[in-house]
């Protein structure tokens, strides 16, 4: 052992004692809906001395260091516990042919000896990390890596603090205990919002539990950050209902009528919740917010009357600056003109009919589109273009009130309020029907994205996706919208983060997902998948170790695999932790 690396690693009080046996590589096929789908992973089985406290700790989550010897000095290759089997040597050669007494000598040798006999030991599988260790006067420096370890090399147990410097980021947003080192995990929340999330689990798991907890930790760290999560079960207004209760906002498809009544028995309750808060104190939480206006009716009603909005203007005036014809400098300065008075400092809404600006903000946006139309050239198409909209304007008689249709909230018009100051930190949109819900998304990433490319809106915005399948499935349609919607999310995942567009995915169904879609995810949540293929889809598209997705399997309700390319302080080193419960966050803060 390394001088000075006692702090490093965990003997057990001398009691683990370990060497490298065999390296091999594990080959996994599956059938998937695009075809035979292959994995292939590492796999270390070490040899460690049986002892009964070494083999009650390795049945918790642990990581191995395995000594290897390079030009440079000795390093240490880094690896993750998957599997063990204690063995006794007798029972290599134990095989049913035998006679019943000579199995049951056997057997009875074999039980007498664990724990007191050098023919028992553990078989420990372990998978790479890829990452490597240094020891610098007892600190441990990390780095990536793809060495092979040699066989015969000795092994050791990675300490708590190890660990802690190994994965946990200095500062970070705590998001659960790590199962069996009874330490924080600390990541990069921002990380976790900027490069997309997961959120993948069988039913009963705990997904909006987490989900939960994750977006009160984001609202806490990124105060400027835009919240908007599309709920198709109705889970999220209770596990937030605190949060919605201060200042946020609830838009639905459906009516209420202004009755908490009829609010809650919308929503879907968790048992533990419904035995711990009285009906009375839930439906005084939704009065307030009925009471506030904060629970809002969404259309989504396509109008079939005409209308040339502020967005049409500036994506018509985008399209002119963009191109390499004459009147491209003039189409810039126009758009920057406009979208500084209207947009920025008026702070109007993009879906606002021209003609139904008041008479001031309507003077000086045809005194903008004057200048350009005189500006351009006689024969330029931009020029007509212009000059038919300063008629339309002009042709508004009068038309300064707006019409119910105008005040309606629709998902274009709930993109142009998410961007601007006055839109709260949270808001949730329950649409309970699976085709409405994707109708709804794809108007609403579409304007989103519009908005941002054209009139440069800042604004940080994260849209969480809840049951996911439902606007990512493998096959679409276009007559339920998916086919919509797919696209609209596939291009928020491509293209938002650029954007300051952001996007989280919760679902338990991994196998009928957009596996393009699913691989723009830089961080993800595996709780229990009972399906194979459903784990398959995780292994193949985040280059993960099937190894250590079987072990999920034995995960308890909020207990979660986490694996991050971005929110760690190393890449893709998977990380099994308990999280909070975001109920007992609930009820603290009702109750107080």
């Amino acid at each position: 052992m390394t001088k000075n690396s006692n702090n490093v690693f965990d003997d057990m009080n001398g009691r683990f004692e370990a060497r490298l046996r065999d390296h091999k590589v594990v080959t996994r096929t599956t059938r998937m809906s695009e075809g035979d789908v292959t994995l292939s992973s590492s796999v270390a089985i070490l040899e460690v001395k049986f002892d009964f406290e070494v083999l009650d700790r390795l049945h918790d989550p642990s990581f191995v260091a395995i000594e290897r010897t390079t030009p440079n000095g000795t390093t240490y290759l880094i690896y993750e516990v998957s599997a063990l089997r204690p063995t006794h040597f007798q029972m290599l050669g134990m095989d049913v042919a035998l006679p019943t007494v000579i199995r049951k000598e056997y057997l009875n040798t074999i039980d007498g000896s664990w724990g007191q006999s050098d023919e028992t030991w553990i078989d420990v599988a372990a998978v790479p990390t890829f990452h490597r260790m240094e020891i610098d006067d007892s600190e441990p420096r990390f780095a990536r890596v793809r060495f092979v370890p040699l066989t015969g090399s000795k092994a050791y147990l990675l300490s708590k603090e190890t660990v802690r410097k190994f994965l946990c980021v200095e500062k970070g947003s705590e998001i659960g205990s790590m199962l069996g080192f009874n330490i924080p995990l600390t990541v990069d929340i921002e990380s976790l919002v900027r490069y997309h999330t997961g959120v993948f689990g069988f039913t009963g798991a705990g997904k909006s539990n987490l989900t939960s907890f994750l977006i009160r930790q984001a609202m806490q760290k990124i105060p400027d950050l835009k919240i908007i999560i599309f709920d198709v079960a109705g889970e999220y207004a209770v596990h937030l209902l605190d949060v919605l209760a201060s200042e946020n906002r609830f838009f639905s498809t459906e009516d209420f009528r202004g009755d908490p009544a009829n609010f809650l028995n919308s929503q879907t309750m968790p048992e533990t919740l419904e035995t711990s808060l009285t009906e009375k104190k839930l439906l005084e939480q939704v009065k307030r917010l009925f009471d506030e206006n904060r629970i809002e009716k969404l259309s989504t009603i396509v109008s079939d009357t005409p209308k040339i909005t502020l967005g049409y203007l500036i994506e018509l005036l985008g399209n002119a600056s963009e191109a390499t014809e004459r009147g491209s400098p003039q189409a810039t300065i126009a758009l920057q003109r406009l979208t500084q008075h209207l947009l920025s400092r008026k702070e109007l809404d993009s879906e606002t009919d021209v003609r139904r600006l008041n008479m001031e903000d309507r003077e000086h946006l045809i005194g903008i589109l004057d200048g350009l139309t005189q500006s351009v050239h006689g024969m330029s198409g931009l020029k007509n273009d212009v000059t038919a909209i300063v008629n339309y304007i002009t042709s508004a008689g009068g038309a300064e009130q707006e019409t119910e249709e105008a005040s309606q909230m629709t998902p274009e018009r709930l993109a142009s309020f998410l961007l601007s100051p006055k839109a709260p930190q949270l808001n949730i949109v329950y649409t309970p029907d699976p085709d409405t819900a994707r109708q709804t998304a794809s108007r609403f990433i579409d304007r989103l994205l519009f908005l941002k490319k054209t009139s440069g809106a800042r604004r940080k915005v994260l849209i969480v996706l809840d049951e996911a399948q439902e606007f990512i499935p493998d096959r679409t349609t276009r007559s339920d919208y998916s086919d919509a919607s797919n696209k609209m999310v596939e291009a928020l995942l491509r293209q938002g983060r650029k954007y300051r567009a952001h996007c989280w995915l919760s679902s338990q169904r991994l196998a009928h997902l957009n596996v393009n879609a699913l691989q723009q995810l830089h961080s993800y949540f595996v709780s229990t998948l009972p399906r194979f293929y459903d784990r398959m889809v995780i292994a193949d598209s985040f280059s993960l170790s099937y190894d250590m997705l079987e072990k999920t399997n034995d995960l308890e309700t909020g207990q979660w695999l986490f694996v991050s390319y971005r929110a760690t302080r190393q890449k893709n080193v998977p990380a099994f932790i308990q999280t909070p419960n975001n109920e007992d966050i609930i009820l603290s803060n009702i109750k107080s």
